[in-house]
């Protein structure tokens, strides 16, 4: 299932392919689980007030926004594969450019990164960024955005040698009439 791809580099015995439909989610599920407690972990409380969700939860929220955004043709996710087992993944969707900034008339975004944690550090985030990179080559597009957690620390450091800079602050707030004090 998927395009295998063929890579220069990377880390020896992993397989990456490239999905693009729903009935491919099922092997992400198990990835998307690891990085909601990696999350529920290092960031149990958003913003210090907001706590995270239950497992099973999350995972049919994201699950929902993946199947929404497959319906456009330039969606796609990388699944790290070895020894025939999922090991990581890379979801990204493709939009318009910024307006105020002279990017591309088209800009990724990487919606998902995951790799299990024993697999954390073995150039599987890496691999999948670099295979993210080649489709959005061939679709035209030479922008990605990420998205991480301030608490995140650990992935500020993968991106940042990856080649990405900080470049927004994104603000989280509740409405007045939902706010408890």
């Amino acid at each position: 299932m998927g395009t295998p791809i063929d890579r220069t580099s990377g880390t020896a015995g992993l397989e990456l392919r490239y999905a693009e439909t729903a009935a491919e989610l099922v092997a992400v599920e198990p990835l998307w689980n690891a990085l909601q407690a990696h999350h529920a972990e290092i960031s149990p409380d958003l913003c210090n007030t907001i706590p995270s969700r239950e497992t099973a939860d999350a995972w049919r929220i994201r699950r929902a926004k993946y199947e929404r955004w497959l319906r456009d043709p330039d969606t796609f996710f990388v699944v790290a594969e070895a020894a025939g087992e999922a090991v990581g993944y890379a979801f990204v969707t493709v939009g318009p450019g910024y307006a105020s900034w002279r990017t591309g008339e088209r800009l990724a975004e990487l919606e998902t990164l995951s790799v299990l944690p024993e697999r954390r550090g073995d150039g599987i985030g890496a691999a999948l960024i670099e295979a993210a990179w080649k489709r959005l080559a061939e679709l035209g597009v030479e922008d990605l955005q990420i998205t991480t957690t301030t608490t995140n620390v650990d992935s500020h450091r993968f991106y940042e040698r990856e080649g990405f800079q900080p470049g927004f602050v994104i603000y989280y707030g509740k409405s007045p009439d939902a706010r408890t004090d």
